[in-house]
């Protein structure tokens, strides 16, 4: 059995648990490490950072707040993401804060490129962990995209129906997109949201193009109704009426 440090984050809504894994380490243990209460669906989310401009996010949030927060506190959802304070992780965080959720939001960053208390030096050219979130998987390196194997692979690791969420993104986030696409998990974009989820929603891009048979739902930034939607068909098996 593989064994992973494990420590106590100390935020400012509580404390997370913690977990470091060193690269390419195996996302079932991982997720194993974190020891989370009980869940009945997955959702991978690939977002945006620091590219997204302050209305944008706000949107996002008000987005995840209108709906993927509340379907997973209901539907008890895992939800993964990058785990910073930042774009589109910092507005999950704020939209769980918003519905007072419990569900298990785990976010999975590189060690040594973000900043948290009892982390280190601090250093302000890091991005600090989200404080909404309830879990972290720290990987071992020190720049971004070296945890993105494991973000992507903790989606099949779950072993509960799953699905990714694109919410803007950059070049890490189109690698990821492929990923996906490359394991056959289904992945709900959300048109509008900009640069990278936008090529994807649009059926002529390039980024479109480079996935074939993706297994595509299209939400609207401005609708949360049609994210609920496609979380209901791809997670609960529900199709609309």
């Amino acid at each position: 059995m593989t064994t992973f440090a494990r420590f106590t984050i100390p935020l400012d809504a509580g404390s997370a648990e913690a977990v470091r894994v060193p690269a390419g380490a195996d996302p079932r243990a991982a997720l194993a490490a974190l020891s989370l209460p009980g869940y009945r669906a997955a959702v991978v989310i690939h977002g945006g950072a620091g590219g997204m401009d302050p209305a944008l996010i706000d949107a996002v949030r008000d987005l995840f707040a209108a709906s993927l927060a509340p379907f997973a506190e209901r539907e008890r959802v895992a939800i993964v993401d990058g785990g910073t304070q930042a774009g589109t992780m910092a507005a999950m965080g704020a939209a769980r804060r918003a519905v007072g959720g419990t569900f298990p939001l785990i976010g999975v960053a590189p060690l040594g490129a973000v900043r948290f208390p009892g982390g280190g030096e601090p250093d302000a050219g890091r991005p600090p962990l989200d404080p909404d979130h309830s879990h972290f998987l720290l990987v071992e390196g020190d720049s971004f995209g070296i945890e993105s194997p494991l973000l992507v692979g903790l989606l099949g690791a779950a072993g509960v129906p799953g699905a990714a969420l694109v919410v803007n993104g950059g070049p890490i986030v189109r690698e990821e997109i492929g990923a996906q696409a490359a394991a056959g998990n289904p992945v709900i974009v959300v048109a509008g949201s900009g640069r990278a989820a936008d090529e994807l929603a649009d059926p002529h891009s390039d980024l479109r193009r480079a996935t074939p048979g993706l297994r595509l739902e299209i939400a609207h930034l401005a609708q949360p109704a049609s994210l609920t939607a496609a979380l209901e068909r791809l997670l609960l098996g529900r199709s609309e009426p």
